[in-house]
């Protein structure tokens, strides 16, 4: 044997004990070939499959509670989210709370026998409150007067006996900051005896006789109302003040009012403050260029304050600072944007403030149609007669803007009937100027000039400090303008130069007093500084226009009614006048197309549709052009167009 025989032996294979078939195996070899499984093969695949089966379905199961256990805790989230909110809701609310809550007074068995209790006391103080804040007419919004036994919620929790109400109300006492006021009303030897307390620490005590109970509550809510909320008792007193006529009671009213007023400037409370700037504004006996600071006072601790807004923009445009007002609307557009700042305003004026302050813009853009429409839904929009009356004098300054001095006049006339009283109507603004600005725009210059001068003669004696002072911004330019067209260029030029020199009106007016003296140097030098002082304004930049035009220079005047459509696309008249200027170059074409952006922007203008019926005549469209004369004849004319219309029509 070789050395190499062992290792042969050992490679080889040891025999392999025979294994019992996998029945898995065999089932799945037989459903392989295409014969069915028999005997334990099948059953024991029967067994796997029904394994497999169970196996899957609790995988599905254990997934399906996965997912609901998800949509419970999301479920469980949104409770836990949407209570948190309802709870903050509520607490907000009640840090929010704030006005004067009346409680029942306490009332002596007699008197309720009599029929007072003490919810029905306190409802007869409550009625007296609403009376003073109805009649208060003041955009600073009011405190709710409420009584605290009316509350509709009455949830009982079982456990304490507590209520969601009085859960609600302990919230308000705690974080809130309304005024509880409870009271008391008793006999004396002589009537009755009213005594009021507030939460604040304040009490009243008044007395009267038993049967005129209501005189003691009169007296007693005027007394609650100057304590709980000053500032509106000090406009209080000064609406009934400047209704009554000149004397000692109206005077005693406005120098309480002025008393009130000026004690809430020292107040700690910032508000009050703000309130009081505004409030010292409002008086008649002060200008408006002393009322500016007051505002910028006020506008210092709040810059966004949409009332101090608009009340300074008012004031800018009294003193003629057109540009300034121009801007503060602006501001005060967007301020009221925000639903934080126009809750600083009452609630009923919202909408007419809002439609006022547009109305404002669209003057000073000269979109004297949207005004008219702003201004007639403001007038819908408030309950305030003196409000209203101002807005409808607005509104007869915007129908003479548009040309439509017929339907101006006409308002006017219904003002006076309707409004006025006989005995006020000679010392408003309703009589004169109105009948000076329809004159002027029908070119009956003489007639205009005897209205202004009548106001000056007749009203301004009249007009209390604050209106006195708009004469020189307001009423000086109008008529010196007036004077100069009827020949009077001295009297003009002496009473322009006493006009202040950063008003918009005076400086516009001194460049056309100027041009019409035949001193073209003053005239530019005067336009030029209009434009200065208003460069987003349109109506110095077509006066330019009409200089130009007057001076032959067509090309010249285009160039500025270009600027002035650019910064007052709804204004009429510089639509107009360029289309005079493209007729003077006999471009009948463009004229027509400029005499309809016109029309679109004053339907009503009589001149302007003579011009386009002359411009449809030089293309020889006869027919359109007798259309337009007819148009024009229905429309308010000056004589010598009117003559015109009459003529042409009369052409056949």
């Amino acid at each position: 044997m070789t050395i190499d025989e062992p290792k042969a032996r050992s490679r080889r294979k040891k025999p392999v004990a025979p294994t019992t078939p996998d029945p898995v195996e065999i089932a799945m070899e037989a459903e392989a070939s295409g014969k069915a499984p028999t005997g334990e093969a099948s059953a024991l695949l029967r067994r796997h499959s029904a394994l497999i089966d169970e196996q899957i379905g609790l995988a599905r199961n254990e997934r399906f509670r996965n997912r609901i256990r998800s949509i419970r805790d999301i479920a469980i989230a949104a409770m836990v989210v949407a209570l948190v909110v309802a709870v903050g809701a509520v607490v907000w609310s009640a840090s929010r709370a704030s006005g004067l809550v009346i409680q029942p007074f306490s009332v002596p068995p007699e008197l309720v026998e009599d029929g007072l209790d003490g919810r029905a006391v306190a409802a007869l103080f409550q009625d007296e409150l609403v009376r003073l804040d109805a009649a208060t007419n003041s955009i600073r919004p009011a405190a709710s007067f409420r009584n605290d036994w009316s509350e509709a919620i009455t949830v009982e929790v079982e456990a304490g006996g507590l209520s969601l109400t009085d859960t609600y109300r302990a919230l308000v006492r705690w974080l809130g900051h309304e005024t509880y006021v409870e009271g008391g009303l008793s006999r004396t030897t002589t009537g009755l005896e009213l005594v009021v307390r507030t939460s604040d620490g304040t009490a009243v005590t008044v007395q009267g006789p038993a049967d005129r109970p209501g005189e003691l509550m009169k007296t007693a809510a005027e007394r609650v109302y100057e304590q709980t909320q000053p500032y509106r008792y000090a406009v209080y007193l000064q609406n009934r003040g400047q209704s009554l006529p000149i004397g000692p009671e109206r005077q005693a009213l406005l120098d309480r009012s002025l008393t009130i007023l000026t004690a809430l400037s020292s107040s700690p409370s910032e508000i009050e403050r703000l309130w009081s700037s505004n409030g010292l504004t409002a008086r008649p006996d002060i200008s408006a260029r002393d009322s500016v600071p007051l505002l910028q006072t006020g506008l210092e601790s709040d810059p966004e304050h949409p009332v101090l807004l608009f009340n300074l923009l008012r004031s800018q445009g009294e003193l003629g600072l057109e540009e300034e007002a121009f801007l503060g609307a602006q501001r005060t557009a967007v301020s009221m944007s925000d639903p934080r700042n126009r809750a600083k305003v009452s609630a009923d004026l919202q909408a007419s403030f809002i439609l006022r302050n547009k109305a404002v813009l669209a003057d000073l853009r000269g979109d004297w149609l949207q005004a008219l429409e702003l201004r007639t839904r403001a007038a819908s929009e408030t309950s305030s007669q003196p409000l209203w009356l101002n807005i409808a004098r607005d509104r007869v300054d915007t129908l003479t803007a548009l040309h439509q001095p017929s339907a101006a006049l006409a308002l006017n006339d219904r003002l006076l009937l309707d409004v006025l009283s006989n005995t006020r109507r000679t010392a408003n603004r309703p009589l004169y100027l109105p009948q000076a600005e329809a004159a002027a725009s029908l070119d009956q210059r003489p007639q205009a000039l005897a209205a202004l001068e009548a106001f000056e003669a007749d009203v301004a004696p009249t007009l209390p400090p604050r209106t006195s002072a708009a004469r020189a911004t307001f009423i000086w330019p109008r008529l010196a303008y007036a004077r100069a067209r009827t020949g009077d260029l001295a009297g003009a030029q002496a009473l322009i130069a006493a006009t202040p020199l950063d008003c918009y009106l005076c400086v516009r007016e001194r460049a056309r007093i100027a041009e019409l003296s035949g001193d073209r140097a003053a005239a530019d030098r005067w336009s030029a500084e209009a434009r200065r002082q208003g460069p987003s304004l349109p109506f110095a930049f077509a006066e330019r226009g009409q200089m130009l035009m007057a001076r032959g220079d067509t090309a010249g005047a285009i160039a500025f009614y270009e600027q002035a459509v650019e910064r007052g696309p709804r204004w009429a008249d510089p639509q107009k006048y360029w289309g005079d200027a493209l007729m003077a170059r006999g471009d009948e074409a463009g004229a027509i197309r400029k005499y309809r952006a016109a029309a679109d922007r004053a339907p009503r203008w009589g001149a302007l549709h003579l011009a386009w019926g002359r411009a449809l005549e030089a293309q020889g469209r006869r027919e359109q052009a007798r259309e337009k004369y007819a148009e024009a004849a229905r429309m308010d004319l000056s004589a010598a167009d009117h003559a015109e219309v009459k003529r042409r029509l009369a052409v056949p």
